[in-house]
């Protein structure tokens, strides 16, 4: 199980809240219970029409709630078709305790969203996993569950840390899921936590097992126009959704 990997990364779950601008995206159904608990509740963003939308699942970065959505990515995204369940639990992860029940969490929600898919037109056979920062992290067991409706995953800002634990590459295997990883900074920065060094040790195992190609990293984005992690996502999906 994915789950024993990230029970002992306690040490390296001390995020920096990051404050990033933009207009928020009004979701269609807005903070729908998917627990008993009051902190288990997710928002859903759906397309027009009936048929059945494949499904973003995003999960926040620290110091942001389910709420913040960014119309710049998640509007591009609906109106090609995809559908986003943006997901709360606690919200600002501090320690290995907040991680285990977000990841706990997340199990639930995904079961949710399979047991009410027909009622909100969800695809849940053609489902990505992913989020920014902490979301990585409380999405990753998830994202690695081997389940087979997941197609793809893709994270901003993934993996952050003073140091990378090798051993969140253990649920990686040769039946992963194609991934796709987006970071504003350069491999090696100095200063920030998000270090596009963590996500190049994915891409190593990946292509160790040799599905490397089925393992994209962006970085230094901040010296682009675009620094947005998240503006890549569409086709990402498109190109799992959509095979040639």
């Amino acid at each position: 199980m994915a789950l024993k990997y990230l029970l002992i990364l306690g040490c390296a779950l001390w995020f920096v809240p990051v404050d990033l601008v933009g207009q928020v995206n009004t979701p269609t159904h807005r903070q729908v219970s998917y627990g008993t608990e009051e902190r288990q509740w997710l928002n859903l963003y759906l397309p027009e029409g009936e048929d059945p939308a494949p499904v973003f699942i995003y999960a926040h970065h620290n110091g942001s709630t389910a709420n913040d959505v960014k119309s710049s990515w998640a509007d591009r995204a609906v109106e090609a078709g995809i559908a986003i369940v943006s997901w709360e639990s606690i919200a600002e992860v501090k320690g290995l305790p907040d991680l285990q029940i977000c990841m706990a969490d997340a199990k639930v929600m995904f079961d949710w969203v399979k047991e009410n898919a027909e009622t909100y037109h969800l695809d849940v056979d053609r489902v990505i996993i992913g989020g920014q920062s902490r979301g990585s992290y409380v999405s990753w067991a998830l994202a690695h569950s081997g389940d087979p409706a997941i197609l793809g995953i893709y994270m901003g800002q993934a993996l952050p840390g003073n140091s990378f634990d090798e051993r969140l590459l253990e649920p990686i295997t040769k039946e992963a899921p194609p991934i796709f990883l987006a970071y504003r900074k350069e491999p090696g920065v100095v200063g920030d936590i998000h270090d596009p060094a963590h996500g190049l040790k994915v891409i190593d195992k990946y292509q160790g097992l040799g599905i490397g190609d089925r393992a994209e990293l962006v970085h230094t984005l901040s010296k682009t126009k675009n620094n947005d992690v998240m503006q890549f996502l569409t086709e990402f999906v498109r190109s799992l959704v959509e095979p040639e």
